[in-house]
């Protein structure tokens, strides 16, 4: 079924990418960053509805289906809340990205974003390289 674009999908294309061009790459490394560090702050605080709050939605449900509890539960308790914990740095943060998704590398963990609204939300973390896939994450959609 084909649907129609109107003016209103048209202005916000347009709105979409002028707020792309006005970040500069520093600028968007350091959201990417500071989300990633954010969500590892929270992990370690023990702030679950926080950490929960910087992840994608689909994360969330995830998430709540395989641990069978609230997402602020899975994060600081269990098996989850273990590796997740255990994956929490103050190392410095390497970020490569590519259009609207972004890597954030730390001294003990590998963490996927995806551009969201005004900033960054966590999709995967917890991620080890695992030839021949990519990479195998405790947490992802």
């Amino acid at each position: 079924m084909l649907t129609r674009r109107g003016p209103a999908s048209a202005l916000l294309a347009l709105v979409v990418v002028a707020a792309a061009a006005c970040s500069s790459p520093a600028q968007v490394r350091d959201e990417v960053a500071d989300a990633a560090s954010e969500f590892y702050a929270a992990i370690e605080a023990g702030d679950g509805e926080a950490a929960c709050a910087l992840l994608a939605p689909a994360v969330v449900d995830a998430v709540e289906d395989e641990e069978g509890e609230a997402c602020a539960d899975a994060l600081t308790s269990g098996d989850l809340g273990s590796e997740l914990a255990s994956r929490a740095s103050d190392g410095e943060v390497t970020v490569r990205r590519a259009g609207g998704q972004a890597q954030a590398r730390t001294p003990d963990d590998t963490v996927f974003l995806a551009a969201s609204g005004d900033g960054w939300v966590v999709t995967a973390a917890a991620c080890d390289p695992q030839p021949p896939r990519p990479y195998d994450c405790a947490l992802e959609a």
